[in-house]
């Protein structure tokens, strides 16, 4: 998913893809990089802007994947879960559809 302009939805992990259009380091990868620096007291913000840049995600994000790391103890990104409507879910919906007609 890409947003041109001025809205900032880049989501080159996410797709394999950097903002340049080529191949991205996993975050996995960059994150346990990047905590390996912050550990030995040597990560910069120039650090987190060259990792934003190469995967084609804000500053921001990059650095709260080091808070997300260093709070879980995970260096990957969590896997959401989809919704699945029920049965029952789409009967109600269909009521209040029906009834918002009348």
């Amino acid at each position: 998913m890409r947003w041109g302009g001025l809205g900032r939805c880049d989501r080159g992990v996410d797709q394999g893809r950097g903002a340049g259009g080529g191949a991205v380091l996993p975050r996995g990868l960059v994150v346990r990089r990047l905590l390996e620096r912050q550990r030995a007291g040597e990560l910069s913000t120039r650090h987190v802007r060259a990792v934003a840049e190469t995967v084609g995600v804000s500053e921001r994000t990059v650095w709260r994947w080091l808070e997300q790391a260093k709070a879980t103890g995970r260096a990957e990104g969590s896997v959401r879960q989809g919704y699945v409507v029920s049965d029952e879910v789409w009967e109600l919906l269909g009521e209040a559809g029906a009834m918002s007609l009348s």
